[in-house]
């Protein structure tokens, strides 16, 4: 295989620059074979062809195996050949044996961006350079050429999101997979567009504050000023509103607060402080 463009030869002297430092701009596959294997004859022109056809969205490294043989060992390799992804500095998928290059394209996809990625890094570009609009009309683009793109679909509900429209916000979410509905991701957005729902219809931070000031006891007030305390950020607050409504309540009003305040769990996240904390407290509330 001939060094090209896209096909570099690495060595233990090569591979940190070649290897590691490139996988942070772009993924690197690194083939590891050795002029005995057979294999690795008939794996080298699919994979030159295919570094051709990616045109620069993988790398492809070279690693002769009989004269590295210390960079195979310290990689791991024990069977040739041996083809290594790394992307930011590790290795994120290998696999191994002559495959042909449909099962190849396969590997890569699942790490190497397409025109649809492409697409969505500008209109993130564009949503953090103050043009929404724009960001918005680009992503829409992404979904009409990869409409079964999760992906897209959650960064169109996103954006919606942040634009005030929660309908749009969650006809996006709408179109999400049933699997990616298991996602962490999925989830914590679904969580943030129906608490959005909840405080566009409720009243005012200030407001809700009185009517809990007058009755203390009025779980519904609570309710609405745990969502206004969400959506203004002000993330415990909203926690402890929600759980003094379990605490008091029973029913339905206690049922609808522990919804809302997992909700809230999701969309901050299980790593924040205050949701372990809160975690603890709603267990205690409930038993």
């Amino acid at each position: 295989m001939e060094e090209t463009l896209h096909v570099t030869e690495v060595n233990a002297t090569t591979f940190e620059v070649e290897v590691i430092a490139q996988s942070h701009e772009r993924p690197v596959a690194v083939d590891f074979w050795a002029d005995w294997c057979a294999p690795c004859k008939m794996l080298m022109p699919i994979l030159a062809t295919l570094a051709d056809e990616y045109d620069g969205r993988f790398h492809l490294a070279k690693v002769d195996t009989d004269k590295e043989q210390q960079l195979a060992m310290d990689h791991g390799v024990r069977s040739l050949p041996t083809v290594k992804l790394f992307k930011d500095g590790k290795v994120i998928d290998e696999f191994m044996g002559a495959l042909p290059a449909s099962a190849i394209r396969q590997f890569l996809d699942r790490h190497v961006s397409n025109a649809t990625d492409d697409l969505m890094l500008n209109a993130r570009e564009l949503a953090e350079a103050g043009q929404p609009t724009d960001a918005l009309a680009v992503l829409h683009q992404a979904r009409d050429t990869s409409p079964d793109y999760d992906p897209v679909h959650l960064a169109i509900s996103r954006l919606q999101l942040d634009l005030g429209d929660t309908d749009a916000a969650q006809a996006a979410l709408k179109q999400i997979s049933p699997k990616e509905q298991h996602s962490s991701e999925y989830k914590a957005l679904a969580g943030k567009v129906a608490l959005a729902e909840a405080a566009a219809s409720g009243g005012d931070v200030a407001s809700l504050e009185r009517r809990v000031l007058e009755d203390n006891n009025d779980l519904n007030a609570r309710h609405e000023l745990g969502i206004a305390h969400f959506a203004a950020g002000n993330i415990e607050p909203a926690m402890e509103q929600l759980l003094e409504v379990i605490r008091r309540g029973r029913g339905d009003p206690k049922d609808a607060a522990r919804l809302e305040l997992v909700r809230i769990f999701e969309v901050t996240g299980a790593q924040d402080e205050r949701v372990s904390r809160y975690r603890r407290l709603l267990a205690q509330a409930l038993n």
